[in-house]
């Protein structure tokens, strides 16, 4: 393939969106997503051929129009599909935002933080094992578990390292996981997932045209998947804005926090608090989540558990 080959295209976004606020709130959701000094930002794209390194660049926001690029050819459909997907190119705001009017907190919310969108993974198995390596555990610590998974087992792309593939964890021993930091139970979790995935047994983005109800029940009848994980798959891989994994301690806090009069909700409580908030209540939590942690970075307090 010679030097100067790439192919670019361009990604528009319905309604708002501001892709350096939405990197800069994603910094710790997304870690794999790399920032560049011109508000660009690098990550890695699956495609059929293999998965690729691909540069993003706000070219206009009104349209809000994202530039993608990548250092060599690929099919430009595919490519497409696969950057608006990573960029929720396909979730307008608006309703969101009209809604939001009327309420006490996410009306001031939604106007600092307008163009706020929650960026997606680039696959649902990727999703799934994050879910995974993230239950009953501080996000650092699922991130030190993603960031050797990544480092062990993902292809080298030169200037990044792209997620293990299933066939490439299927593959892997039990000792190879647990080296990862990776507990027994969730490294037969993570085996068992991607040896499904890998033979073609489980088809994870089926998901995507099935209803809310209809994917949560295939997800919870995996093997180390419970409610939690199936929420948190709904509302972060397949962007269902309804969607609340309500037992997160870190919606708890940031649900308590701004709607709750401090303190941690119960998970009662959330339910209760963001019913009026339907049918965004995902959204709604995702833009709490997010001032919640930037509140906490600028006065230097860590946030204990999102």
């Amino acid at each position: 393939m010679p030097a100067h080959a790439h192919t670019r295209i361009v990604v528009t976004s319905i309604g708002p969106f501001d892709l350096a606020l939405s990197l800069n709130a994603m910094a710790s959701f997304m870690p794999a997503v790399m920032r560049e000094a011109d508000a660009a930002a690098r990550t890695i794209l699956p495609l059929e051929s293999g998965p690729v390194s691909a540069r993003f660049r706000q070219t206009s926001m009104r349209p809000a129009t994202v530039e993608v690029s990548i250092g060599t050819k690929a099919d430009r459909a595919e490519l497409q599909q696969a950057a608006a997907w990573t960029l929720a190119a396909d979730l307008d705001l608006r309703p969101f935002y009209r809604q939001a009017k009327a309420h006490p907190v996410l009306a001031a919310l939604t106007r600092s933080l307008r163009g706020l969108k929650p960026l997606r993974p680039a696959s649902l198995f990727e999703i799934a094992v994050i879910a995974i390596t993230e239950q009953q555990i501080s996000l650092a610590a699922a991130h030190h578990i993603r960031n050797r998974l990544i480092a062990r087992f993902g292809q080298s792309l030169g200037d990044a390292t792209a997620f293990p593939q299933a066939e490439a964890l299927a593959q892997a021993t039990p000792q190879d996981l647990l080296a990862c930091g990776i507990s027994h139970r969730k490294a037969e979790y993570i085996a068992e997932l991607a040896g499904k995935v890998a033979q073609g047994t489980l088809d994870l983005d089926a998901l995507r045209a099935m209803s809310d109800d209809a994917a949560r029940a295939l997800i919870c009848a995996l093997r180390g998947f419970g409610p939690w994980s199936a929420d948190y798959i709904l509302v972060r891989g397949l962007g269902r804005v309804d969607c609340v994994p309500t037992d997160d301690l870190g919606v708890r806090d940031a649900v308590g926090e701004y709607l709750g009069g401090r303190g941690r909700a119960s998970p009662h409580a959330v339910d209760r608090l963001l019913e009026p908030l339907a049918p965004f209540r995902g959204l709604a939590v995702f833009y709490l989540l997010v001032q919640y942690r930037l509140e906490r970075a600028r006065s230097g307090r860590p946030a204990r558990r999102a």
